[in-house]
């Protein structure tokens, strides 16, 4: 991932120094959803849904990628912590903890920054610290028109990395998280159309952008679609079959 994230980092949440390149969020004022950029917030609403229908009350997330720590905020009570190279230290293709940490691992616009000879990696780690469910999200294809001119418009540091390397194919995606023991859900999302308005004065007219992004995360924050922006992938780790249980079982039980 770059080092030079060209993304501010939202007031609402801060971050425990880290420990083996990972921190604690700590939420402190969720008001402050209103100042994200309508594209994050719509992409990190997606994960959020996901994870708030499946969750319980003692489970764990891990935030793979997420800058600042900024999904915590849709998700009121629930643990969560935090691995990115640029605020913590922490890499997506060597996680420091333990196989199966956390009921949830999310990377919500990561995979894409990723270089494409080390996506497989990153997956790999994802899936092994994951318990249970992985959600994943990122520009799909159908948005690469739109990619393309954005770079054009706006040489945002960001975007050079979706079109100059491939976006994610979600079909890749899907069969590796697959070989690694997970069955998977992909829902397109998010209007292209709209991005390109709202990322275009959002970097060159900053002024305007923030009144911008709060309107449209007030009114268009679901808005159809002919194409869409993003691929949400969901996953969950297939349960173990009675006979592999049985060859588990501990001795004397």
């Amino acid at each position: 991932m770059s080092n030079r994230v060209p993304i501010s980092k939202i007031d609402g949440v801060r971050l425990e120094p880290p420990t083996r390149g990972i921190s604690r969020v700590v939420r402190e004022n969720k008001e402050s959803l209103t100042d994200l950029s309508w594209d994050r917030f719509v992409r990190l609403q997606a994960a959020a849904c996901y994870v708030e229908a499946h969750r319980g009350p003692s489970d764990r997330l891990l935030d793979v990628g997420g800058y600042d720590g900024a999904l915590a905020l849709f998700l009121d009570d629930l643990e969560i912590h935090l691995l990115d190279p640029d605020t913590t230290g922490g890499l997506a293709t060597a996680i420091s903890d333990d196989d199966g940490s956390y009921r949830f691992v999310a990377a919500v616009d990561v995979l894409e920054h990723i270089e494409p000879e080390q996506r497989q990696q990153a997956l790999k780690e994802i899936a092994r610290v994951s318990s249970k469910h992985v959600v994943l999200n990122y520009p799909c294809e159908a948005s690469k028109a739109a990619q393309v001119l954005m770079l054009k418009l706006t040489d945002n540091s960001l975007i050079r990395q979706h079109v100059e390397w491939p976006l994610p194919d979600s079909n890749w995606v899907m069969a590796e998280l697959e070989e690694l023991g997970f069955t998977c859900e992909l829902t397109p999302h998010a209007n292209a159309g709209l991005w390109v308005g709202q990322y275009l004065v959002h970097n060159l007219m900053p002024e305007a952008g923030s009144e911008l992004n709060k309107y449209l995360i007030e009114h268009h924050a679901n808005e159809s679609f002919n194409v869409p922006l993003y691929h949400l992938v969901t996953a969950v780790k297939k349960n173990i079959s009675s006979k592999g249980a049985k060859n588990r079982t501990s001795p004397g039980v």
